[in-house]
């Protein structure tokens, strides 16, 4: 049977869910539970596009996926962001040189890791950002990889500051990105627990401190041929040649995929409300129809459509969080500004769409509207 997340098995997940998404508030709160069950459910074979061979399970669209994290971010958007980073470890070890061109290390990625990855008994993260994006305005590589040898075994040697990884000291793997000599890249697969890994304990934030997001120092790690993923070569993160499992994902729109989800939490509270304040059904009704257009243009684009703007859905989402989790707390009153009230942590997370892989665009556009400028 074809994923639904309409289905009463997805449901009962998205209630649990919901009943403890209050607990991952700090950095000692890590959602393990949270991230298992949603192994059990087979959320990570569906959202990284890959049917189990031991299922007779349909391998998820890109609109299945994209549903299924706008109702899982409804429900608990923490466990939903670590989520997206699993996932995306999952597609890099998927996608990688190695898987494609068979041999013994495929085998142990395909037999060993990736079984436990789909299934939540392990969960993975990624540390690639600084290949893109994260300080490559210092002029030099984050992460310096180094060919070598111990023990007569061949690999590389790693040195420098992973800058942000979700999950730093709980997860199992982190794929991460480096730079060679040559200025090739490589992409391997190393252990928080490896000898001269450094993760930080988590970073205390305004919201999401229950991710463990932080930095990963690397102390000359060894790392051995066999957990080489990709390279070294040019653009490591563009697959080498097109591989038919490797999934592709719904791309960009996961974010604002993400976003609406939480909206949607902050529209339910004003939703219920609405049945004892009838001043506030017209802004419910307003509400509702915005949600329903951006979620229509949000499917669209999943589904394929090229006149669909991925930044210009990210704005649309951006503000919309913004103005229905304020309106939440301004219903709320004073309730809502107690610790224990999920508005409080609405307001707080709804924050972090203004700078989680934000484009500048996004961003000046946000500026734009704060400041009353067209």
């Amino acid at each position: 049977m074809r994923h639904s997340t309409t289905s009463a098995d997805f449901e009962s997940l998205l209630e649990t869910l919901a009943s403890q998404a209050s607990r991952w508030r700090t950095t000692s709160d890590w959602p393990a539970d949270s991230l298992l069950r949603c192994g059990q459910h087979g959320i990570f074979g569906g959202l990284s596009g890959i049917s189990p061979t031991w299922t007779d399970q349909p391998i998820w669209t890109a609109v299945d996926q994209i549903e299924t994290l706008i109702g899982l971010a409804r429900a608990d958007l923490l466990t939903t962001f670590v989520i997206t980073q699993h996932v995306g470890a999952i597609k890099r070890i998927a996608a990688s040189d190695r898987l494609a061109a068979g041999g013994n290390a495929a085998s142990v990625l395909q037999e060993s890791v990736l079984p436990t990855l789909i299934d939540g008994t392990t969960i993975a993260s990624v540390g690639i950002s600084h290949l893109t994006t994260s300080r490559l305005h210092l002029g030099r590589p984050a992460v310096v990889a180094t060919a070598a040898e111990q023990l007569g075994e061949s690999g590389y040697r790693l040195s420098g500051t992973i800058p942000w990884v979700t999950g730093a000291p709980a997860v199992g793997y982190v794929v991460v990105g480096a730079t060679c000599e040559d200025a090739t890249q490589i992409l391997v697969l190393i252990h928080p627990s490896d000898e001269g890994v450094q993760p930080g304990r988590g970073a205390e934030m305004v919201a999401m401190s229950a991710s463990c997001t932080d930095a990963i120092e690397l102390h000359d790690v060894f790392v051995p041929e066999g957990r080489v993923l990709s390279g070294p070569r040019q653009n490591v993160l563009t697959p080498a040649k097109p591989n038919g499992s490797a999934p592709t994902g719904a791309g960009g729109l996961q974010t604002s995929a993400l976003a609406l989800g939480l909206s949607y939490a902050a529209l339910e509270y004003l939703r219920e409300e609405s049945s004892r304040r009838g001043n506030l059904i017209p802004i419910v009704d307003r509400f509702n129809d915005e949600h329903q257009r951006l979620h229509q243009t949000i499917r669209a684009a999943a589904g394929g459509d090229s006149g669909q703007d991925s930044a210009a859905i990210r704005t649309l989402a951006n503000g919309l969080v913004q103005r229905t989790t304020n309106a939440a707390m301004t219903t709320a009153k004073g309730a809502g500004m107690m610790i224990d009230h999920p508005i409080g942590r609405w307001c707080q997370q709804a924050l972090f769409f203004l700078v989680w892989s934000c484009p500048q665009p996004v961003a000046d556009a946000h500026l734009c509207e704060l400041a009353g400028l067209d």
